[in-house]
């Protein structure tokens, strides 16, 4: 049961990557898109590009280090929704997010 479990969360991994990728028509390169933080797997590293939250919770958010171009990786998908900041705070901090705004940090993921 634990090995179907860790290839469904690669095959998962790998459809996330593949589609957060697009081509720039005008240079021909592939460029990564941002994807919402709700969509990473758990263990899974990115940086935050932007977030679309009312201004309230975005002064709250870059209070607690969540702005763009901060290291992210998931820790725990659900309600909070658990990341770990790298650099922020001397070290990493791990922040809990309601769904909702969570859903509205997006990022894109690391290689």
């Amino acid at each position: 049961m634990i090995q179907n479990e860790s290839i469904t969360n690669s095959h998962l991994e790998m459809s996330l990557s593949t589609a957060s990728m697009q081509t720039d028509p005008a240079t021909h390169k592939t460029v990564r898109k941002a994807i919402p933080l709700t969509q990473l797997t758990r263990g899974q590293r990115g940086r935050i590009m932007q977030e679309d939250a009312p201004t309230p919770d975005s002064s709250m958010l870059r209070a607690m280090g969540l702005r763009p171009d901060a290291s992210i990786q998931m820790c725990r998908l659900g309600e909070p929704c658990i990341v770990s900041l790298s650099g922020a705070c001397g070290g990493g901090c791990r922040i809990g997010l309601a769904k909702d705004i969570a859903s509205r940090v997006m990022v894109q993921l690391d290689d």
